[in-house]
């Protein structure tokens, strides 16, 4: 008969179709002649044993494989085992090529659609992923970043903590929680944690415990961003209270024109300008408030620390007492965070990428339909094409030395002769920094990911 199964271990006895499955009956090729286990005594033959394993669909129809296994046992050491039969995965009960499907899937359908479709249980699905990630999790170590940066994104409903290399741009890691245990046992194991110079962070108070107590030499600096939004935040509950004063039409104008109130006044066209300044005549604070907060934003064009310093303790003197209880939630952070807010003048890194980062991830997760965290965390960390970009071939020189000489790679003797080297030579190896964030945006509107 033809070889249905096309596997080089199996030989196929008998194909049915029941129900709509293919059912195949076949036995092992290969015939083992030594114990594996002691390596001496001979094989004996000891029964055989029907197995069910699954198999790749043929067909568009579910694949069943009754492998009738034969049973040895050794005649020195009496242990019973089965014939050898690669194309086979014992743990899963499964052909090696299905697991490999599965894994490929993985990344394309939910557990419950990979279930469905090759006939397996939803769990084993899991555990095959599972192990997929382990495997993956130990083959692709990224190098610990100078310039680490954490935030965190809400996705399948719980808050995770996004790790992203600053300098390289690219994703270190993603974590299931943002708890303080999880984080503080995380960067307690972290290899190379004290080539860790700088931290970039919003004003997440577990984030600042968690690097002083596991990353000691490194610094911490408060996302720019992140400060200057909360000025923003000000004007829009500003605004939201002025609009209770006013007629249904006079809101849906306020409404309209919030935009103004958050851009940059050196962004906006002069008739916007005029347009704000109708609404500062009629609210007064509105506009001493917007003043303030171009003030604050002005603070990080100062070019060096001290002014920074110098300028926000003139914006504090500006703060007049009737806009102080607007104004607190702000002022209560930049005197929490002093130290890491203006550490920004002495190395102006940001999070701005590990927020796009972030993005990226909720657009997985909203195209993922029903993935979970572990899938979009391995989709997103171990993309080929991404991980390639964020890479770099690095060459290094090796001394090329006699052959006939006497040379140990990486120890000398001291009755050895020492090496005289007489031509370098040059080796390349590739330097894993992660995903490159760029990429993999460009790859998320291209709908790679779906």
């Amino acid at each position: 008969m033809t070889d249905f199964l096309q596997l080089p271990s199996l030989k196929p006895i008998a194909v049915d179709e029941i129900n709509g499955a293919y059912v195949v009956s076949a036995e092992g090729r290969v015939f083992p002649s030594a114990c594996p286990e002691c390596r001496a005594g001979r094989l004996h033959g000891h029964g055989t044993q029907k197995q069910s394993f699954r198999d790749t669909p043929a067909h568009g129809k579910t694949v069943q494989i009754l492998v009738h296994r034969r049973r040895y046992r050794c005649q020195n050491c009496s242990k019973t085992m089965f014939d050898p039969i690669p194309d086979l995965d014992n743990k899963r009960l499964a052909t090696t090529r299905l697991i490999q499907y599965i894994q490929a899937q993985c990344f394309r359908e939910t557990f419950a659609s990979i279930a469905r479709h090759v006939s397996m249980d939803e769990k084993t699905i899991r555990h095959v992923f599972d192990d997929l990630a382990a495997e993956l999790e130990n083959k692709f170590r990224f190098v610990t970043p100078r310039y680490l940066g954490i935030d965190e994104l809400k996705i399948v409903g719980t808050y995770r903590a996004m790790i992203t290399n600053v300098e390289r741009k690219t994703v270190f890691d993603m974590r299931a929680t943002r708890s303080k245990a999880d984080l503080l046992a995380y960067f307690k194991a972290l290899p190379d944690k004290d080539s860790v110079e700088w931290v970039a962070m919003d004003m997440y108070h577990v984030y600042r415990q968690v690097v002083k107590e596991t990353l000691p030499k490194a610094r911490i600096v408060v996302d720019r961003f992140h400060i200057q939004r909360m000025a923003n935040e000000v004007l829009e509950k500003m605004r939201k209270r002025f609009r209770k004063t006013l007629t249904q039409r006079q809101r849906l104008r306020l409404k309209d024109e919030r935009f103004l109130l958050l851009k940059r006044k050196h962004d906006l066209s002069p008739e916007a300008i005029t347009r704000l300044s109708t609404w500062f005549e009629q609210f007064p604070l509105l506009g001493e408030a917007h003043s303030l907060k171009e003030e604050f934003f002005a603070i990080w064009d100062n070019r060096n620390r001290a002014s920074a310093e110098i300028a926000f303790q003139d914006w504090l003197k500006h703060l007049r007492p009737e806009l102080r209880s607007d104004f607190k939630d702000l002022t209560t952070a930049m005197s929490n965070w002093h130290e890491e807010v203006f550490a920004y003048f002495d190395n102006p890194i940001t999070n701005a990428y590990t927020e796009s980062v972030n993005n990226l991830a909720k657009g997985m997760n909203r195209m993922g339909r029903g993935y979970s965290f572990e899938v979009i965390r391995a989709r997103m960390l171990y993309d080929k094409i991404a991980r390639n970009d964020g890479s770099t071939l690095v060459s290094k020189s090796a001394p090329v030395v006699d052959e006939d000489e006497p040379f140990s790679i990486g120890y000398m003797t001291a009755d050895q002769p020492r090496v005289k080297h007489k031509s370098k030579r040059v080796s390349r190896e590739i330097v894993e920094y992660g995903p490159y964030i760029p990429t993999l945006t460009k790859l998320l509107e291209s709908g790679h990911f779906e």
